[in-house]
């Protein structure tokens, strides 16, 4: 793997660097920009990182993992700064024409948009950009932390972000809701996690491996009159799951193309 610039290393930052370092990213060849370093940093530093870099550099790939609102601060300090041939945004919101504008036109530059699962290498990363090698290159790294889609056209970025940017977060809150209905009914909070963690991990494993529709899949474990049809009457009402999850991935859109202002 060629040498990395991760520029923020937040939550999916963080994600990032540990997928990538368990997938053969040696660590002198990977640099960190953070201004705020936790203990793991801290400690792969004192292994051979190199975090916040004081001379100038020249790398494979500049990565910009930073929250939308630090983008001018970032976009004033750094390129001077960083040599690099293949630029990567996985910040929501900032189009490729303002990066050009500011790291130049020749720089081949995409946009990514990963999700934390990376973490363990189970992410996906949806890959915007130009097509040739370097787009193979973007592409080959960020499968190493997942899987990978690329998309056609600029704006469905924004609309990835919405599903499976954000989309860990809206699992882990079906987990935590199931989990504590179970502490409810009687469960232990130990088991009740473990079914409900389980349940959704199995339930996607499952819907990945076979060829079947999720509906299918759902239908299959709907027996008539038993609990689960019982269940989905309720979250299959006028109030449905569906219009709820519909609402919510649009609140998450309209909130990504606000950043471009």
């Amino acid at each position: 793997m060629d040498s990395i610039l991760l520029i923020g290393c937040g939550k999916m930052g963080g994600a990032l660097l540990d997928g990538w370092i368990e997938n053969g990213l040696k660590l002198e060849n990977a640099f960190v920009i953070e201004p705020k370093p936790n203990k793991r940093l801290q400690n792969l530093e004192k292994r051979g990182l190199t975090l916040n870099p004081k001379c100038a550099l020249e790398v494979g790939t500049c990565i910009l993992a930073i929250k939308p609102q630090n983008m001018d601060y970032l976009l004033k300090y750094f390129p001077k700064k960083v040599s690099f041939s293949i630029l990567i945004s996985v910040i929501a919101g900032t189009p490729i024409s303002k990066l050009r504008d500011v790291f130049g036109g020749s720089k081949s530059i995409y946009r990514a948009m990963p999700n934390t699962p990376s973490l363990v290498s189970a992410g996906i990363t949806a890959i915007y950009g130009e097509e040739g090698s370097n787009l193979e290159k973007v592409d080959l790294l960020m499968s190493s932390v997942g899987n990978t889609v690329r998309l056609k056209k600029e704006d469905h970025i924004d609309v990835a972000t919405a599903i499976s940017g954000s989309g860990p977060a809206y699992a882990f809150l079906l987990i935590e809701a199931m989990a504590l209905i179970g502490v409810e009914l009687g469960l232990s909070k130990e088991i009740s996690l473990n079914l409900a963690k389980n349940t959704v991990f199995g339930a996607g494993k499952l819907c990945m491996a076979v060829s079947d529709s999720p509906e299918i899949l759902r239908e299959n474990v709907t027996s008539p009159g038993g609990t689960t049809e019982a269940a989905l009457k309720i979250l299959m009402n006028e109030n449905s799951l569906k219009n709820l999850m519909g609402d919510a991935i649009k609140a998450a859109h309209q909130r990504s193309l606000e950043l471009r202002k």
